[in-house]
């Protein structure tokens, strides 16, 4: 996909990766989960004391709270993918060998319950192939699970977004590189695989038409199940004009059958959704951001109404602003993260933004770490109106990884 505003592209700290050993946070976990129905304390925190940067979080209780990242400090090829769990009563991180990090793309995860725990992303495995990467944590292991990768090197494979209903029914997208030798045409396809509760496989993604044809560059970047039979992913796509190439939004649905795409609206090019989630057939939120007159960014938020997709408008406090997480609660309630930046040149900020039923509104967020430390808000979750989580990472004073950043609403 065409390179992002240089202020998304938030660089990766560099240092040692923190913490627990696979074993020791494996055992910690196994241990906490057991007790935790007896102790169970909602979160009310900020700081997981670990070095991680948050880029996917899933609320399944208020003593059930799952997050997933690469590490804060220095990121090597013998770097794990970092899962953190709050059991009701404290944190505790579980990484494995067998599950390194995604040095290019971010993770996301899924869960049903505290022994069914999916997070995906890529891994690099040469110089020049980036693989489907999927971990799964089943109660006492963190694991990797075959994951097909349709392309060949040096074309890309990697997964943006996961969603699970039960054990044995989750779906994951993103995109893969593609070659065709009799056009010399190359680009990026939308990728969806599903587990059915023995593997992994793909299923074929529908492929947004242009009028040249069907688009070289499209990507799915996040997906919502309710069940076998509703699902909803978003992304964009290069679609052919007039004016020449513009990345607009792409919206596609899983009916139980086959994946379709729903017409999406946009706002100014170019456009993008980066998170979506459905409360019911006739309630679901896609967030992301569009560009501005001025080379900006500035929020976008669609809505569902069990009928089409429309545009609603969201604050935008800066002229860089950007919605990356969204929680659907109910058709009154639901909630939006990213980050944004108040003036050029400036700092990232955490922005979180609530729908009441009638209008987007930001809810301030305190700043954490020092005063010139970037804060970002990658993902949201709820378990219910009063159990709403957000999660990201701020950076330390320097020398310092970035920190786990976790807050409680609701």
């Amino acid at each position: 996909m065409r390179p992002k505003p240089a202020w998304i592209m938030v660089a990766v700290a560099v240092a040692a990766t923190s913490a627990l050993t696979a074993l020791a946070g494996a055992a910690t976990a196994a241990a906490t989960s057991a007790s935790a129905a007896t102790a169970c304390n909602a979160w009310t925190g900020h700081h997981p004391p670990y070095e991680v940067e948050i880029s996917g979080v899933v609320a399944l209780s208020r003593c059930d709270i799952w997050a997933t990242g690469r590490p804060g400090q220095t990121l090597t090829a013998d770097s794990p993918t970092d899962l953190l769990h709050w059991n009701g009563r404290q944190w505790s991180l579980i990484t494995s060998p067998a599950v390194p990090a995604s040095p290019i793309s971010q993770h996301s995860i899924a869960a049903t319950s505290a022994s069914d725990v999916w997070v995906v992303g890529s891994v690099l495995a040469t110089p020049t192939q980036e693989l489907t990467l999927i971990g799964h944590w089943n109660g006492t292991a963190f694991t990797r699970v075959a994951s097909p990768s349709p392309a060949a090197a040096p074309y890309v494979n990697e997964l943006n977004g996961v969603s699970a209903t039960s054990p044995g029914d989750a779906w994951a997208v993103g995109g893969y590189g593609y070659y065709d030798p009799e056009t010399e045409a190359e680009g990026l396809r939308p990728l969806v695989l599903h587990w059915d509760g023995q593997a992994w496989t793909q299923v074929p993604a529908a492929i947004p038409p242009t009028i040249d044809g069907p688009s070289s560059l499209a990507e799915l970047r996040a997906v919502t199940a309710r069940c076998d039979c509703d699902t909803w992913a978003v992304g964009d796509y290069y679609t052919e004009t007039a004016l020449g190439s513009r990345e607009v939004t792409l919206i596609e649905r899983w009916d139980g059958h086959a994946w379709t795409i729903a017409a999406s609206p946009n706002l100014r090019v170019p456009d993008e959704l980066d998170a979506v989630s459905a409360d019911s057939a006739t309630d679901a939120w896609a967030v992301g951001w569009h560009g501005t007159l001025h080379q900006g960014t500035a929020t976008v938020a669609e809505h569902w109404n069990g009928h089409a997709w429309t545009i609603v408008p969201s604050p935008s406090p800066g002229p860089a602003s950007v919605l990356l997480g969204v929680a659907a609660v109910s058709p009154s309630n639901a909630w939006a993260a990213g980050f944004y930046v108040a003036k050029p040149g400036g700092k990232q900020q955490a922005l979180l933004l609530h729908w009441n039923g009638t209008s987007w509104t930001q809810v301030p967020v305190p700043h954490f770490g020092p005063s010139y430390a970037p804060n970002l808000l990658y993902a949201a979750s709820a378990s219910s109106p009063r159990n709403v989580i957000v999660a990201g990472f701020y950076s330390g004073p320097v020398g310092v990884g970035q920190q786990a950043l976790v807050l409680h609403y609701g």
